[in-house]
């Protein structure tokens, strides 16, 4: 029968994983409930499975959320089914990552990066992306008054037409 080796909690990678490993011979089905739910994987939240070794009965994978919201916080738990039997488990504390536990967040509706985030230019990211666009600015204006310059002071032909 079925058996889940290992299940953690959701883990920022490229996108939010939910990582699990699963044992079990004939290869079990995995599927998924979102609070007691069925829950349907779509282009944004979908199962992979990581590492496949041929010889191997354990596979190794992820629940991956794709930009996920508050509407995707909750109870994920993951079953796995085969003719010997099945299993269920939750990862522990559930998953409530896009926003946070922190009660001022919860009670203002704000996540982190958004423009009410008192935090956001600490952020090593955003510091990043402030000083990129202050260099764009600069740059637009140095040309700006340069192509002025060139067009009031610059020399014409007497011949011009």
């Amino acid at each position: 029968p079925p058996v889940i080796l290992l299940l953690h909690e959701a883990i920022p990678q490229h996108f939010w994983c939910i990582p699990f490993s699963v044992d079990g011979n004939p290869v079990p089905t995995i599927r998924w409930l979102f609070n007691g739910s069925a829950l349907a994987e779509g282009q944004y939240i979908h199962t992979r499975i990581v590492e496949y070794e041929p010889n191997s009965t354990v596979l190794h994978g992820c629940l991956q959320l794709n930009r996920p919201t508050h509407v995707n916080n909750g109870n994920y738990t993951l079953l796995v089914r085969n003719p010997l039997g099945s299993a269920a488990r939750t990862p522990p504390g559930g998953w409530d990552k896009p926003f946070g536990d922190s009660p001022t967040r919860a009670k203002r509706g704000l996540g982190e990066g958004t423009l009410g985030d008192p935090n956001l230019l600490s952020h090593p990211c955003c510091s990043q992306v402030s000083v990129a666009v202050a260099l764009a600015v600069f740059a637009c204006l140095f040309l700006s008054v340069m192509l002025i310059l060139l067009n009031k002071c610059g020399r014409r032909s007497k011949f011009g037409i």
